[in-house]
C-alpha cells in the first residue's frame, strides 16, 4: 500500500495540477498496487507518519503566503519527514514555502528554513513573451536521474537563488535564477521544479522512475508500461 498525502489540494492548484496525484494512482493502480490519496488543507490535523509522498502544487501569490502561514507549524514534522527519506514532491511555486525566506515586492516572509536557499519575486519582464514580470514558456530539461528530456511549462514570478543541489538542467531563462543552467532542488527524495504541465502526466519516464525507487523501497513490484503517455512523450520531441 502507498500512502499519498496532497496537500492544499483546493487552495495550491492552478493549471490543473491535481493531475500529477491522479498520474501517480493511475500508474501504480495499473500495477495491482493499492494506492490511498488524502486530501488536506488549511487548518486540518494531519499526521504525517502515515504517508509515503506528500505533494504541493502550484498557486497564485496569494494563496502560496495563506499556505505559508499554515505549513509554518508543520517545521519539525515534514523535517523529519525528509530526512527520513520519505518522498516529497513539489511543482511549480511550492518550492518557494521550503526555502530560508521569499522576498516579495512587498515584504520579507520567513519560511519553513528547511533548506538554505531562498526566493524573491521578480521585478521586472525577463524576455519578451511574457506580458508582465514572470517567466512563461515551455521547458526542456536534462536530468542526471534518467537518460530523457523532461518537457513541461513554466509560468512564474520567482526567482530561486541558493541551490546547492538542482534537479534539472535547462536554458538559462527557465533557470531557478536565470543566470546559470540550474532548475529545481533535489534532496536526498525531496524533487522540486517549476515545471509544470502537469510534471508526471507530460514526463511518463520520470514518473516511473519516482514510483519505481518509491516502490523498490517498500518492497513492491512496479514495471513500466508503455501507453499514450509514452506516445505523446516522443511525439512532442519528434522521437521515433
Amino acid at each position: 500500500m502507498i500512502n499519498i498525502l496532497h496537500l492544499y489540494y483546493d487552495l495550491l492548484n492552478l493549471y490543473g495540477e491535481n493531475g500529477n496525484t491522479r498520474c501517480l494512482v493511475y500508474n501504480l493502480e495499473r500495477n495491482k498496487i493499492k494506492v490511498k490519496v488524502d486530501l488536506k488543507s488549511l487548518g486540518d490535523k494531519i499526521d504525517f507518519t502515515k504517508y509515503d509522498l506528500i505533494y504541493i502544487s502550484s498557486g497564485d501569490e496569494e494563496s502560496i503566503e495563506l499556505a505559508l502561514i499554515d505549513i509554518l507549524k508543520y517545521k519539525k514534522e515534514l523535517t523529519k519527514f525528509i530526512e527520513d527519506n520519505k518522498y516529497l514532491i513539489l511543482t511549480g511555486n511550492a518550492i518557494d514555502l521550503f526555502g530560508s525566506h521569499i522576498k516579495t515586492n512587498k515584504q520579507d516572509l520567513d519560511a519553513l528554513g528547511i533548506f538554505d536557499y531562498y526566493t524573491e519575486y521578480i521585478e521586472s519582464s525577463k524576455f519578451k513573451n511574457a506580458s508582465t514580470d514572470r517567466i512563461v514558456g515551455e521547458v526542456e530539461a536534462t536530468t542526471k536521474l534518467i537518460d530523457k528530456k523532461i518537457i513541461g511549462f513554466q509560468n512564474r514570478c520567482d526567482l530561486v537563488f541558493n541551490v546547492k543541489t538542482p534537479l534539472f538542467k535547462t536554458k538559462t531563462k527557465y533557470s531557478n535564477d536565470c543566470n546559470q543552467e540550474d532548475e529545481g532542488f533535489t534532496y536526498k527524495n525531496v524533487y522540486a521544479t517549476h515545471i509544470i504541465g502537469p510534471l508526471f502526466i507530460r514526463n511518463p519516464y520520470f514518473t516511473d522512475y519516482i514510483l519505481n525507487k518509491l516502490c523498490e523501497e517498500k518492497k513492491l513490484k512496479y514495471k513500466a508500461i508503455d501507453d499514450s503517455a509514452k506516445i505523446a512523450y516522443k511525439k512532442y520531441l519528434n522521437l521515433n
